[in-house]
């Protein structure tokens, strides 16, 4: 039998209380915005005031990724791995495993990842568990053209 993925997410960070032993995990995230070179600064009016507006953008560290997992028996090998889906490639992977002798308990793993790649495209972070595909979670990474307008979330 499979484990059952129960969450899958992407963060800028997770912390572990300590005396709870929860984790709180802050900043999650599915599209990341890139300033593309030659993008310049728009001048706004506000305020009847001339303003320039940089145009935003998210110049991501290295994020953390929560996984969360039941119905594990015994030790199971996993495979974490960051692909491109627009050409169908994994840009990075690595490989972890987890161990649980109980299945109904949960087992929760936090791990930390490279600076995620600046490519433009629908990308997934995809676990794999004893080489099946168990869950994804869709990253966009959409670029800013040249006098974007920075009002993109």
């Amino acid at each position: 039998m499979k484990p059952i993925l129960q969450a899958l997410l992407l963060a800028d960070n997770i912390y572990r209380d300590t005396k709870t032993g929860k984790h709180v995990i802050a900043g999650t995230f599915n599209k990341m915005l890139l300033v593309k070179d030659g993008a310049k600064p728009k001048a706004v009016e506000s305020d009847g005031k001339q303003k320039q507006v940089i145009p935003a953008g998210v110049q991501a560290g290295s994020p953390y990724v929560y996984v969360s997992l039941t119905e594990i028996r015994g030790e199971v090998n996993c495979v974490l791995r960051y692909v491109n889906l627009d050409e169908g490639r994994a840009l990075f992977q690595f490989c972890f495993s987890v161990k649980c002798d109980n299945p109904l308990e949960t087992v929760e793993v936090v791990l930390p990842m490279p600076m995620l790649p600046h490519v433009e495209g629908v990308h997934a972070i995809e676990l794999l568990c004893n080489d099946e595909l168990i869950g994804s979670h869709r990253i966009i990474l959409e670029g800013i053209k040249e006098g974007g307008d920075g009002d993109k979330s």
